[in-house]
């Protein structure tokens, strides 16, 4: 995965700019690696795709993270600091997880796989014919059975649906990260879930709409066309920056 260039960075955020969250990270990861893709992105389980994720917010914004929470017992605002070391959970000396999954549970034989991006996608711009959790094990589940008849997933167990689930996240730890966190006036241990697509936007916005000002105020000093400041190195851009006083 490389470092996408800063017009190939702006042109992401100015396309996604109405995009569902999900696309958004797909669009950014195929930036970043195109001889992957669209489809291969989409196609990766949850984990590896927010893995990757944090990776590319470390090459573009550095390994430092900060976040804001609000204790849920005295409602006292929280402010965080930690590395994207301290939540990346897979291991990337250890063998991909595999995809194709078996369970054989309460009676039941359910071969499974990880949910994609590009399941919830398809969930996200599809009809409502069920709740979002039940459209999401129809897509993953490929066979459930029990005593060698099929069985709908919406008549799973609930029980059964929980082991599902918990395959899911043993094979996938990357799909859902979460900080400790404890509040300094009440003292409440908590966890919170860390979204690292909503956080790698929010970072991306930031620096475009810097890099749009960058822009304006060189061309307007300089006459300079907007892919000549692009091209400018961060150090370089900013020594002018500070010659032009913006």
């Amino acid at each position: 995965m490389r470092a996408p260039s800063a017009e190939e960075l702006l042109r992401v955020w100015e396309e996604n700019q109405r995009a569902h969250p999900v696309r958004r990270a797909v669009q950014a990861l195929a930036a970043a690696s195109p001889e992957r893709g669209w489809a291969g992105w989409a196609g990766a389980p949850i984990g590896e795709r927010d893995h990757a994720l944090l990776g590319l917010h470390e090459r573009l914004f550095g390994g430092e993270l900060h976040t804001t929470a609000t204790c849920p017992q005295c409602g006292e605002r929280i402010e965080s600091m930690f590395r994207a070391d301290d939540i990346r959970r897979h291991d990337e000396a250890l063998p991909a997880p595999a995809t194709q999954l078996r369970l054989q549970a309460e009676g039941f034989d359910i071969d499974y796989r990880l949910p994609t991006s590009d399941d919830l996608l398809q969930i996200a711009g599809g009809r409502a014919d069920a709740p979002a959790d039940v459209q999401l094990l129809r897509r993953c589940v490929s066979r459930a059975q029990r005593s060698g008849a099929p069985v709908d997933v919406a008549a799973l167990p609930e029980q059964v649906v929980e082991r599902i689930a918990d395959g899911m996240a043993e094979h996938d730890p990357d799909a859902d990260v979460r900080i400790a966190l404890e509040c300094p006036a009440c003292g409440t241990a908590w966890q919170l879930h860390f979204d690292i697509v909503s956080y790698f936007w929010g970072e991306l916005d930031d620096w475009a709409q810097r890099t749009l000002a960058d822009v304006h105020a060189l061309a307007c000093a300089y006459g300079w066309r907007e892919s000549d400041v692009l091209a400018l190195s961060p150090t370089r851009r900013r020594i002018y920056l500070d010659m032009v006083g913006a």
